[in-house]
């Protein structure tokens, strides 16, 4: 065989493994709703993953107030007159009429009585139905300043490890741990946690209830019919090629997707960037800014990696947790 039929075949041989590799290859998506579509999917299926937050500035969130008991109020009795001795006599005379004409009707054949309801028992076919009260949100700003959070959830196992924390909220910074039924707390420079019950949390990390569901709805809301995504393109990211979806979004979508959150309510409308990864469908990167005036000027991100490959999530040794008193 000459040589330069040796080099044809090679050639030849080489363009066939690169056109079946570049057959195996994902076609790249166009469709932005396909893209939320399986990224959503993917979110519902994730089992554990590490993330790490950040966030700056200041943002106002509506806070509903703890509804209260409201006290019924009572009847104050009105105060009768007295009467006098000829009112006496002639309210006695009037009974005593009224008690005669009572027994003679009372002997009568047609004197059965038909019972009447009260006016105020009788239903009012156009008396309209008690509207129910609106919930009255009050703003509250948020410093976001320094927020900084890295750990590793294992939704699985309902189990976590947190450690950070927002400065701008007392008593909302250290380290967390999950171990479900119980959460272990220490603050910075503590050398010993505090135990107690993971119901206590009013959000648990460790559930599917917790942050994982306002991500879900983050990325839900960019689907809104009344908004409009847009594929900026796909750029490299640490986990590799990842499609680039931006979504301006107001303040009605915002709320009807966390309006679940029955105590805190989102206000003010930003804009959305998600980064998705092309081959997987995974949310790699999320970022939240904000310049409305009703929401102050605030910008937020969240980093997924090392999805359904966690190690195992442990309770500190009994050593490190501080027996209560």
């Amino acid at each position: 065989m000459s040589r330069r039929k040796s080099l044809v075949i090679a050639a030849v041989g080489t363009l066939a493994v690169v056109s079946l590799l570049a057959g195996c290859a994902p076609v790249p998506l166009t469709d932005v709703h396909k893209i939320l579509a399986n990224a959503q999917t993917n979110l519902g299926n994730l089992q554990s993953v590490h993330f790490h937050i950040e966030a700056d500035g200041q943002y106002i969130v509506g806070v509903q107030p703890v509804p209260t008991d409201t006290p019924v109020p009572t009847d104050t009795p009105v105060p009768t007159d007295t009467p006098n001795a000829s009112q006496s006599a002639s309210a006695g005379a009037s009974a005593s009429a009224g008690a005669s004409e009572s027994v003679a009707a009372s002997t009568s054949p047609a004197s059965t009585p038909t019972a009447t309801p009260a006016p105020s028992e009788v239903p009012s076919a156009s008396e309209p139905a008690t509207p129910e009260p609106t919930p009255v949100y009050t703003a509250m700003p948020v410093s976001l300043k320094g927020t900084t959070a890295d750990g590793d959830i294992d939704f699985a196992n309902k189990t976590a490890h947190v450690i950070g924390g927002m400065p701008g909220v007392p008593g909302l910074s250290g380290e967390w741990i999950i171990v479900d039924p119980y959460y272990y707390y220490r603050g910075y420079g503590d050398t010993t946690y505090t135990e107690s019950g993971d119901s206590d949390l009013q959000m648990n990390p460790a559930l599917p209830s917790g942050p994982l569901y306002i991500v879900q709805q983050m990325v839900a809301m960019a689907s809104d019919p009344g908004l409009s995504p847009v594929l900026v393109g796909t750029e490299q990211e640490p986990s590799g090629a990842c499609y680039h979806i931006r979504v301006d979004v107001n303040q009605s979508a915002l709320n009807s997707k966390l309006a679940s959150l029955s105590l805190i309510q989102a206000l003010g409308g930003g804009k959305l960037d998600l980064w998705i990864t092309q081959g997987s469908f995974q949310l790699e990167r999320m970022e939240f800014s904000t310049g409305d005036p009703s929401a102050g000027t605030a910008i937020g991100r969240l980093v997924l990696s090392n999805w359904n490959n966690v190690s195992p999530i442990d309770q500190p040794p009994s050593s490190e947790v501080a027996i209560p008193t």
